[in-house]
Parts: C-alpha cells; structure tokens; sequence
C-alpha cells in the first residue's frame, strides 16, 4: 500500500483480502490486537460531516489501545474563517502530534495539499466527490462476507452517479471479473470519463427510469443491489424509488447495500427484508477500518 490512501488504486488486491482475513474476525479483534495502538495518536481531521465514518475511525482506533485528536468541522481549527491558515502548513502541524492523519474534506484540493506536507500516513475518509476508498473496503468485504465471493455477480447501482462511494465502488470492483453493472439515474448524468477509464473492466448499462428497467427485466438476476443518493437538480421527487411490488421482483439470495444515509430512495419498509445489509456493512466498516490501521502499522 501507498504511504497515503486517498483512492482504492493505493492498495493492490492481495493486501485487500489480507485485509478481509483480519476484518474476518469481527470484534475479536479488538481482544487480540487490544494495546496494538498504544501510544498512538490518530488525527481525525473532518472538514465535511459525518456520522458513520468518522465514529467508525476512531472507535477503531481507541478499541485498537490508541487516542485520537481532531475537529470535526474545519471552523473549529484555524484553517477555518476568519484566519484561513494555509491547508500545507496545518499538514506539517498535525504531523507533529500524530502517527496518522483520518481526514474528509468536500474539496479534493485540500486534500491534495495536506498530502503534500504531511510526514505521517493520510487516509481519506472521503473526498469531494472524487473517491471514498475505506467505504468501498467496507463495500467489498461485505459482498464477500454476504456471497462469499464478489466475482461473477449481477449488480444494480441505484443513484447519481460521480458520488465517490459510487466511483471508489467500480473502480475496487475491477479486481475482481466477471461482473456486469446496471445503473438506474438520471437522463444524461453518467460516471466522469476518469472512472469510466478506470473501471472499463466490466460493462456498464444506464437505465433513466425503472419502467425502463423492468422493460430491460434484469431485475430477477440481480445478486447485489447498491443504493446511493438521488441528486435533483429541481425539486426532489420519487421517481427512482420503488414500490412494495418491484421490490418483490428481486432475488430472495439478493443482497442489499447502502452507505447511508438515506433519504428517501430507500424506504424504511425494506429494513425488514432479509436482503435488507446496509446496517450489517455500517458495522464491517468498524473492523475493516480496524484492520486498515493494522495493515498500516505492520502489525498484521
């Protein structure tokens, strides 16, 4: 892996299931690696909202024996109005008080300019809307713990696509092969020419409605249904969500993920549905994240 892991192509496939074997053991890990962070510090630097992420990250870190430091909001630090301390110099700032630095920012700029500073390790917890990479960590060793293998599936994206959960997502799945990808979204709105270069593996078909979708009727043979946000350059509307009846199209081997949160593309009434993951992989983001900062200390 890279010194630094902003994008899922900082870190090669074997390291990845590496990765899985440790994540594997749940909240075992924390008995056994329980003082593997002591003495350690995470800077746990979040200039953009967070729930699951950020808790995750540093419930991992403090579980592992380490601390963490950090803001949660870039108007807490000077780096934030009135003062604008220069983003290159909070990187050689943080690195004085830390082993790693945990950072989210909406503009992947920032990012770019603390990595070029900082002499610890950065992992991105998103950034802009370029790349989520410990997301899709999170994305993949859940299809593998749920199917037991990501290759050779029929997955569904709904959402808006150039999020960076969704384009951290195909760009990790091209590890894998044999894969096809459906993506239910807008008219005209399609991944950036980057990911599409990235991620030309496997083959990628656009849906603008979900009559077109059941017309298409792929939705029997669908093994992984992903769902992001619908991004509504109007007024927000319900036509990517679907009803009781199209739900019950699907698989009953079917598995259902989501980052979260969610707003209204994923009715609460699918929570109870077996298929139903996305609670399940909010968790796997705990020991994914867990054995990242193993793997980046060598201590597996």
């Amino acid at each position: 892996m890279n010194k630094n892991f902003i994008s899922i192509l900082d870190i090669s496939k074997s390291e990845i299931l590496n990765l899985f074997q440790t994540a594997n053991k749940g909240r075992k890990i924390f008995s056994e690696y329980s003082n593997a962070l002591k003495k350690k510090v995470l800077g746990s630097l979040f200039f953009q909202p967070s729930t699951r992420t950020q808790l995750s990250f540093q419930s991992s870190f403090v579980r592992l024996g380490g601390n963490y430091i950090g803001f949660s909001d870039i108007n807490e630090s000077r780096s934030g109005p009135p003062y604008f301390e220069p983003i290159d110099d909070l990187g050689k700032i943080a690195s004085l008080y830390c082993d790693v630095i945990v950072m989210r920012t909406i503009d992947q700029n920032i990012m770019s300019e603390i990595c070029s500073t900082a002499t610890v390790p950065i992992i991105s917890a998103g950034s802009g809307n370029v790349e989520h990479p410990t997301q899709t960590l999170t994305d993949l060793f859940t299809i593998q713990r749920c199917l037991g293998d990501i290759s050779n599936n029929n997955i569904l994206i709904i959402g808006t696509p150039r999020q960076r959960t969704i384009n951290s997502f195909l760009i990790g799945l091209t590890y894998w092969d044999n894969i096809t990808i459906h993506i239910l979204c807008q008219e005209g709105v399609c991944i950036s020419s980057q990911v599409k270069e990235l991620a030309q593996k496997h083959p990628i078909k656009y849906y603008n409605t979900i009559e077109q979708l059941l017309d298409a009727n792929v939705i029997p043979s669908i093994s992984i249904l992903y769902i992001d946000k619908i991004f509504y350059e109007t007024e927000k509307n319900n036509r990517f969500v679907m009803n009781q009846k199209q739900w019950d199209l699907f698989s009953k081997n079917l598995i259902i993920l989501h980052p979260l949160p969610r707003t209204n593309e994923l009715p609460k009434f699918v929570d109870n549905m077996p298929q139903a993951k996305y609670f399940f992989q909010a968790e796997n983001g705990l020991f994914m994240r867990s054995a990242l900062y193993l793997h980046l200390f060598n201590l597996i």
